[in-house]
């Protein structure tokens, strides 16, 4: 597995997939945070804080930016192997596939949490530099470590959302189909993130259950949870299933 893993982080780097999710952990926390000092500016109630900073963050992480980013980069991780007909030569040594395909879901893992923690980083370092111009209130080291806790969580339900999408590259060997999916999906994520029917768009509920806000609009997030924890495991046993069937030939 870990030669795997190696392998596939390699490919990652040749494709600029690695880069590109870099590059994207980037820019939200700077335009959350050249925003909120212009609010800052234009209205003098409105206060810099570091927990204002990621709230904003979050918001466009897991509705709108990171689904978008994410599954490009997970649909990406399947076509290739059709795209560059490589899938026989991989399958010439001794490697399941049900071996393959776990290594594709653990380095999309994997860098679903680079994602997110390059996010964090962003943040905390974005906050400390304005800090030294403006007034940055809430920038100890407890909400930096509450902050980073927040963001892997964050990561592990945005990646059980993306599961889906290795099963819909599965199924169109590319990306095209996926990337069309996943932004009705973030479009669909805006309109409903103030909805009561929130709670049951699986995309929209993990930023609810994120923010501690599933349970206030439903009263309770145990269904939200189940249509969360469902999903991913529709989008896995799918996708195994589909690519034992896969024919190679």
């Amino acid at each position: 597995m870990a030669d795997i893993l190696y392998c596939e982080w390699i490919k990652c780097k040749r494709s600029k997939m690695i880069l590109i999710g870099v590059l994207g952990s980037f820019i939200v926390p700077f335009l959350v945070t050249v925003n909120d000092i212009r609010i800052s500016f234009t209205n003098p109630a409105a206060s810099l804080s570091l927990g204002g900073i990621y709230e904003d963050t979050i918001m466009f992480i897991m509705l709108l930016f990171g689904p978008l980013v994410m599954a490009v980069v997970a649909a990406d991780l399947i076509s290739r192997e059709y795209t560059e007909k490589t899938l026989k030569t991989i399958f010439a040594v001794p490697i399941g596939r049900s071996q393959f395909l776990a290594g594709k879901f653990i380095i999309l893992f994997l860098l679903v949490l680079l994602f997110m923690a390059l996010s964090w980083l962003d943040i905390v370092v974005i906050s400390l530099v304005c800090s030294l111009f403006l007034d940055v209130s809430q920038i100890n080291p407890l909400s930096v470590v509450w902050i980073l806790i927040q963001m892997i969580k964050g990561g592990c339900l945005l990646f059980v959302t993306l599961t889906p999408f290795v099963y819909l590259a599965l199924r169109t060997r590319g990306t095209l189909i996926p990337f069309i999916v996943i932004a009705a999906v973030s479009l669909l994520n805006v309109v409903l993130s103030g909805s009561p029917i929130a709670e049951f768009y699986p995309w929209t509920s993990s930023y609810l259950l994120l923010t501690g806000r599933l349970s206030q609009a439903a009263g309770t997030d145990l269904p939200g949870k189940l249509i969360i924890f469902s999903m991913g495991i529709f989008g896995i046993c799918a996708s195994f299933f589909r690519f034992q069937k896969e024919d190679l030939v």
